[in-house]
């Protein structure tokens, strides 16, 4: 047991030091990716761990070897692709332990470490390419302290809010749950992490750090058999500073979220998820530096099936929704956003799946989604788990008149365009999975003559666990 102390008290020292030394490079067309990868390391938080001491631990790792390669993801084919094809190689090593107050408790404090390195070989190098090597850096650190009926939660971990589209992250902050009866309460303050990037690519010195502050409470109610009703309120503070200062411009952002939803299941096939989003606060008019009242919406609601025939298809419909303002080029920067009145655009802090090639965010957009999942070889031994999904998008415009986040789509017309994607994913091992992905994005009438080429997408990605 002492071996196994003084063996944990090395590794959080060293984390330690390494939290005081490393931040993390957030990147916006980085973001679906990593919510994937973020997925497929979850089961390492939440694995048991082996051993009924009062203190127990195990380690492991988490490799993956991907290439994604765009073409015109411009959407001309008679200009050099910004982002053309990118190898990478991500290495992630964890460690969780866990500490019982005694032998007979059933309480479980524990603590979870992830530390990342990623290579990336970006083309062309003559544009916006290169080689990159982004750590090694602290992933995840944070303690979980079990005082049931309430577990506190504090350091770098993953924080969300409802769905996760006002708000979803890695951040450093804290947390505090209280189960009840039938309802839970969670309360959090949170803030960006070291040298991430500013949402607002405007403000001077964006890439080099932003400081915005999260503080939500969100409360579950679950008395309803196989239903989850919820509420949560958001406030986001923007700290952030210019480098070099800016003293002629404001591009501070400052931004309350009030959030509705339900989830759950209407029969034993039928499952359904509501969410929508009231947002207010103020943000700034760049020439003049005028305050103006935010006032936004969003909504994300579906329903899916599973059917109980030959492979096993879970068919998915969506609807998702993000207002627009007729003023903004930008729907995420100060230069080039709202010019007067209102600013309606929704501008959030999380994420929602949209796409593979596309991938726009929900700024300025309606997009409707019909989906297939199944498992075509469930009968044949070395293939029952592969898993095929096929997505289809249509995407619209809020305002016709205002930009969406892909900045070619300039014309005064709703008509975004459409997308199909495929994937295939096939554990091959319990420890070693082969992921592809595609995607082709037809662009419709928001887009001019010269930037209206399909856009394609691909990715093939090989992750071991260890």
């Amino acid at each position: 047991m002492k071996n196994k102390i003084k063996k944990l008290s090395l590794i959080i020292t060293a984390c330690a030091f390494l939290l005081a030394c490393f931040g993390v490079n957030a990147n916006e067309k980085t973001r679906r990716a990593e919510e994937e990868k973020r997925q497929s390391l979850k089961n390492s938080e939440l694995k048991e761990l082996p051993g009924k001491g009062r203190l127990t631990f195990d380690y492991g790792g988490w490799l993956d070897l991907r290439y994604d390669d765009y073409q015109n993801e411009d959407n001309d084919s008679s200009t050099k692709d910004t982002y053309d094809y990118t190898p990478s190689l991500d290495l992630r090593l964890w460690l969780k332990a866990i500490l019982r107050p005694s032998e007979y408790s059933d309480s479980k404090h524990f603590f979870y470490l992830r530390l990342k390195n990623l290579y990336i070989d970006q083309k062309p190098e003559s544009t916006a390419g290169g080689y990159d090597h982004d750590g090694p850096h602290l992933d995840y650190a944070y303690f979980i302290l079990d005082f049931r009926p309430c577990w506190i939660q504090t350091g770098r971990r993953y924080f969300s809010i409802g769905r996760g589209i006002a708000y979803s992250n890695v951040s450093d902050g804290a947390e505090i749950l209280y189960y009840f009866k039938n309802f839970n309460i969670k309360s959090f303050i949170s803030r960006t992490l070291p040298r991430e990037e500013n949402i607002d690519l405007s403000v001077p010195g964006y890439d080099k750090k932003s400081e915005r502050f999260f503080y939500a409470s969100e409360i579950n109610y679950f008395a309803l058999p196989n239903h989850n009703i919820y509420g949560y309120f958001l406030i986001q503070k923007d700290y952030s500073n210019e480098q070099p200062e800016d003293s002629t411009h404001d591009y501070t952002y400052d931004s309350q979220y009030l959030g509705l939803g339900a989830e759950g299941k209407i029969s034993d096939k039928l499952n359904y998820w509501m969410e929508i989003i009231k947002q207010s606060g103020k943000s700034r008019i760049y020439d003049t530096n005028e305050k103006k009242t935010i006032d936004s919406w969003a909504l994300d609601c579906g329903i899916s099936y599973d059917f109980n025939i030959y492979s096993h298809p879970i068919v998915s419909l969506e609807y998702a929704f993000g207002s627009g303002d007729k003023d903004r080029t930008s729907v995420t920067d100060t230069q080039n956003g709202n010019t007067q009145g209102k600013d309606t655009n929704f501008l959030y802090f999380g994420y929602i799946p949209t796409g593979y090639s596309l991938c726009p965010r929900l700024s300025n957009i309606r997009f409707y989604r019909i989906g297939v999942l199944l498992k075509p070889f469930e009968k044949i031994t070395n293939f029952k788990r592969v898993t095929v999904g096929i997505n289809y998008y249509r995407y619209y415009k809020d305002k016709s008149q205002g930009g969406i986040y892909d900045p070619e789509a300039t014309q005064s017309n709703n008509d975004i365009g459409r997308e199909i994607d495929f994937d295939i994913s096939w554990h091959v091992l319990s420890d070693l999975r082969i992921i592809l992905q595609y995607g082709h994005f037809i662009p419709g009438k928001s887009y001019p003559a010269s930037t209206n080429n399909n856009q394609n997408y691909f990715s093939l990605s090989t992750t071991l666990t260890f």
